[in-house]
């Protein structure tokens, strides 16, 4: 390889390297000094935004609760230590908390009110088991699992329509031009022949 095609690769992965630290993963986990302040109008996140993040977010609860934190300590931890869509959700729970409310009314809060069936589903959960007094750990697991199954079979939903979509170019584009290379040294053999 060539001094020149080194370099290409060298600074394709340090660009790379350098858009994987400012996204994805290390960008909702990593720490923040305070907890978001309440807004009107939270942004609204998609269905697969929402999907990618609750498993995350929920083993954050799980391991704190599981740690012998409560349900409230739990929720801090997470929001403090992750920095998606949903940290702020359960940010604005949180502030609303530390302002005089009740964790359980405003878990219920926002499970009616969430845009997403996910976070719906998870504080709806979170609620309903500080009410009952049952064993939190215990079912934000059993949650995370089922999440995590939910988003493999949704990136495997979303990575066959993607084949689909790369046949089209494959069928119109190289499979016309590889028949051409195999067909015309033919042709122009018959064609000479003749002559």
């Amino acid at each position: 390889m060539s001094a020149l095609t080194l370099t290409l690769i060298a600074l394709t992965l340090l660009a790379l390297a350098l858009f994987e630290t400012n996204s994805g993963l290390s960008q909702r986990l990593r720490p923040r000094a305070s907890l978001p302040t309440a807004t009107a109008h939270p942004r609204k996140f998609s269905e697969i935004d929402a999907l990618l993040e609750v498993p995350d977010f929920a083993s954050l609860i799980a391991f704190a609760v599981a740690a012998g934190e409560s349900l409230e300590t739990g929720l801090r931890i997470a929001v403090q230590r992750s920095a998606g869509l949903l940290s702020q959700e359960f940010g604005s729970v949180v502030l609303n908390v530390d302002h005089g409310s009740i964790m359980q009314v405003e878990l219920e809060r926002l499970g009616r009110e969430s845009g997403s069936s996910q976070v719906q589903e998870l504080a709806i959960k979170l609620a309903l088991a500080s009410a009952n007094g049952s064993a939190i750990s215990e079912l934000l697991n059993d949650y995370v699992q089922s999440s995590i199954q939910e988003v493999k079979a949704t990136l495997l939903e979303r990575a066959g329509k993607n084949e689909t979509k790369m046949m089209i170019p494959l069928v119109f584009v190289i499979l016309p031009i590889t028949v051409l290379f195999a067909v015309y040294p033919s042709l122009t053999i018959l064609q000479n022949s003749f002559l």
